[in-house]
């Protein structure tokens, strides 16, 4: 592994150019800029590249690659990536800046190397689909890294008991980095929440374009004193949860509930949560309803939308979470729990759109319960989902289990990774989590 220490340039000239959605297949030349890590190296610079677009860089081949990033025009050094995951290959993902010329730097950590490589700026999902598991368990330190274009984060010991989900998907290290899902607006269209929660009160959003109690549509969205979320199954301002099971308000404690010293703490612990009731107190709904929560979701600023629910299927809810992922809003869905041998509706959607997500226990083995892959890949991946504790109405907590616990987990992770870089787009989302999952932790 390297220091990231590198000898400074002054300038810098461009072997080549490198575009949007493109793979280079060449071999290490002498290059006229020494680093410390070796003096073979070919500069491409970027081009075809939007501002703030996500870029990611992949350098692939049997030595140990070592990439790089500069200012062209100052030859300033940006940042280095020695290796991904302890493997040969680096790999990294920044953003172009306004008024920045970019060269991609592609050299060997060895000097002496002149063999072949590959260099990509495509987003390419891993291949290790496996038809039970997806992916394998999210990992969300492993995705902040890609997403930052770090290498790895610093590991922290394990510290949860009870909710011991948060250390299976390495919240804590990102934590670590002060990215708390801070300013990103996940919605849970569910039974509602309890915004009342001890737990969970402070990290309610709130629509600041409404002026509540007035009986006007201020903000002209289509919903009165929509202050804090909607009811679709009475028709109201007033998204309390009143499902016996508290289902909506144990799925927002696990995306968000605040780390203030009470009961449990969220994945995504400053994020905001939107509530949006479609499921009656017995957890029924129509689909039509479920529909609608989306795009309120969507028109209200969501950033994330937690969908912790299956039915049949439907044309309108295809078309919603369709519709969602075309405007930059990550969908995450749980897989189903009757053990079937691929998701159930909407979840199975993840073939095209959004996260489908199945469930595993403290050991990480899959659940019985759990909806496996399926023979056909899709975006799915695992995470905490049998015996999770959260938050349940009247400042309570209790423990529940399903896919629909284990999707949360999912959603803050999308949340943290919006925070450490909101110019990721849904896919760019969906591919960092799916091609930073663990497999081999899974039991099945």
């Amino acid at each position: 592994m390297s220091d990231n220490t590198i000898v400074s340039t002054l300038s810098l000239d461009a072997e080549g150019f490198i575009g949007d959605n493109q793979t280079l297949s060449q071999s290490l030349t002498l290059g006229e800029h020494y680093t410390v890590w070796g003096s073979w190296k070919d500069n491409y610079l970027l081009t075809g590249f939007l501002e703030g677009e996500a870029v990611p860089a992949r350098l692939n081949n049997d030595f140990d690659t070592y990439l790089q990033l500069f200012d062209a025009n100052s030859g300033d050094f940006l940042f280095s990536n020695d290796d991904s995951n302890s493997g040969f290959n680096s790999q990294s993902l920044f953003r172009v800046e306004a008024g920045v010329n970019s060269l991609v730097g592609a050299s060997s950590y060895g000097a002496n190397i002149t063999t072949s490589y590959s260099l990509s700026t495509n987003w390419v999902e891993s291949s290790n689909f496996n038809s039970y598991y997806g992916y394998g368990l999210v990992n969300a330190a492993a995705a902040v890294a890609l997403a930052t274009g770090q290498s790895w984060l610093p590991e922290v010991a394990d510290s949860f008991i009870y909710t011991w989900g948060l250390d299976r998907i390495k919240a804590p290290e990102v934590w670590a980095q002060g990215y708390t899902g801070e300013d990103v607006v996940v919605a849970v269209i569910d039974s509602g929440v309890d915004y009342t929660h001890q737990d969970l009160n402070d990290n309610i959003w709130l629509n600041s374009d409404e002026i509540f109690g007035n009986g006007i549509d201020d903000d002209l969205n289509g919903y009165v004193d929509d202050i804090r979320g909607w009811d679709f199954i009475d028709g109201d301002n007033n998204p309390q949860d009143l499902d016996i099971d508290g289902h909506g308000t144990h799925v927002a404690g696990t995306i968000a509930a605040e780390n203030n010293g009470l009961g449990v703490t969220g994945v995504a612990y400053n994020a905001q949560i939107m509530p949006v009731r479609v499921l009656d107190e017995f957890g029924y709904s129509s689909l039509h309803s479920v529909a609608q929560g989306i795009y309120y979701a969507v028109h209200n600023g969501a950033d994330v939308i937690n969908l912790s629910l299956g039915g049949g299927y439907s044309y309108e809810t295809q078309q919603a979470i369709q519709y969602a992922t075309v405007l930059g809003v990550v969908v995450v869905m749980a897989a189903g729990n009757n053990s079937a041998a691929q998701p159930t509706c909407p979840a199975h959607l993840a073939t095209d759109w959004g996260i489908a997500v199945g469930a595993t226990d403290i050991y990480n083995q899959m659940t019985s319960f759990s909806h496996h892959a399926g023979s056909i890949p899709l975006d799915y991946v695992l995470a905490p989902g049998l015996d999770i504790v959260s938050t349940t109405p009247d400042d309570n907590y209790g423990y529940l289990s399903g896919t629909s616990m284990a999707a949360p987990h999912v959603s803050g992770v999308a949340a943290l990774l919006l925070e450490a870089n909101p110019f990721l787009s849904p896919g760019n989302v969906e591919t960092i989590i799916t091609s930073t999952a663990e497999a081999s932790s899974i039991f099945v």
